[in-house]
């Protein structure tokens, strides 16, 4: 069965890029160029789907696991 889509409202929505754009900042440059932003954008998105709200702790699961 498919996972139902969550849907996010415009609050939210600029809540998840602001931890977006601080995720990629905090990336040092050289995985800057390895890597694609939307990695980081995908596990910010299932960290909000599971219910989690607070910037910074949607920020550090998008950078959990990698070297900085």
């Amino acid at each position: 069965m498919a996972k139902a889509a969550a849907h996010f409202d415009a609050q939210t929505i600029a809540l998840l890029k602001a931890a977006l754009d601080e995720a990629w900042d905090r990336l040092p440059p050289k995985l800057q160029a390895t890597m694609l932003k939307t990695t980081l954008a995908e596990r910010i998105l299932k960290s909000a789907a599971e219910g989690e709200r607070n910037r910074e702790c949607l920020r550090e699961a998008a950078l959990r696991g990698l070297a900085a």
